[in-house]
């Protein structure tokens, strides 16, 4: 067991150097292959790595199954283990991938929640205010940001001063991986975003750090403060349901979808690896598609 122990440190530094995994990703993988070891070591089934097996790890998935986790959370418990053997085959550890070749629990597909444009209006005509509260107006200004970029919220909570180029209308930002993209400024978040960093001096005359939004005491914003602050906005404007970030990241895409955006554009502003996870957004547009089809084609209505 110490073996593995080694073994799975040294997987972990892989990820983190070469692959340039996020903390979330690092953990969550450390922990599943820890658990895939406590599980065949406790219940003696096997004594040294060389001797897992599919039939092993095919047993390990119906038992996280029958313990009640969902599909999506045993595919990426799997998947973290078939990229440590994977790892384990370049280092010479093992001769073959265990995992290879067994059938994943299917999952039911899920339409990524997002709010009404409509709704979206509201929220944002009850959060717009000119007030000397400096938290009530990042906030504001936060959500306004989200919903004009998609961006992720550790990208937001991380954006500095200098990845804004207000004569270009455009916003530089660290996607997963560290990789860099650039995504466009409408007039509109150009606007808000130079009023914003005009009267950010107003609150922090002589600011301790480059990052563009700060927490009170003029630090970084944390993560943290982003989503609660988010989530207070949207609650605060009626919406009901799941109320957060990613929530505006998904509304942003099916919004600027439903307006005649082009797929292959959006994936490079929400900076998917893969055309695959745009298309989901797709889906929520169907309907608007159905409505058009309805109202545009000659023979659509029964006479």
């Amino acid at each position: 067991m110490d073996d593995i122990k080694i073994l799975t440190e040294q997987f972990i530094r892989y990820m983190q150097t070469e692959k340039r995994s996020s903390g979330h990703t690092l953990r969550a993988y450390e922990n599943d292959v820890s658990d895939f070891f406590v599980c065949v070591f406790d219940n003696k089934t096997v004594i040294d790595i060389s001797e897992v097996n599919t039939l092993i790890v095919r047993r390990w998935i119906s038992e996280m199954m029958k313990s009640g986790l969902t599909p999506r959370t045993v595919n990426r418990k799997t998947a973290a283990l078939s990229s440590f053997f994977k790892y384990l085959m370049r280092k010479k550890k093992v001769a073959s991938n265990p995992v290879v070749g067994i059938t994943k629990p299917k999952v039911s597909k899920k339409l990524p929640a997002f709010i009404s444009e409509e709704k979206m209006a509201d929220v944002l005509e009850f959060a717009e205010l000119d007030s000397d509260d400096y938290p009530a107006y990042r906030d504001y200004v936060i959500l306004e940001t989200f919903y004009a970029t998609g961006m992720r919220i550790s990208e937001l909570a991380n954006l500095k001063h200098n990845d804004l180029d207000f004569s270009l209308q455009q916003i530089k930002t660290l996607g997963k991986r560290n990789k860099e993209r650039i995504i466009p400024m409408t007039d509109n978040i150009r606007q808000i975003l130079e009023e914003y960093v005009f009267r950010k001096k107003t609150f922090f005359p002589n600011p301790i750090s480059n990052y563009l939004f700060f927490n009170s005491n003029g630090d970084k914003i944390s993560v943290k403060s982003v989503y609660l602050g988010v989530k207070k906005r949207l609650q605060f404007g009626g919406v009901t349901g799941k109320s957060n970030p990613h929530v505006l990241r998904h509304t942003f895409a099916t919004h600027i979808l439903n307006n005649g955006a082009d797929l292959n554009s959006v994936k490079e502003v929400l900076g998917h690896a893969s055309l695959a996870a745009t298309q989901i957004y797709t889906h929520n547009t169907f309907e608007k598609l159905k409505l058009i089809h309805n109202n545009a084609h000659p023979r659509a209505k029964v006479k």
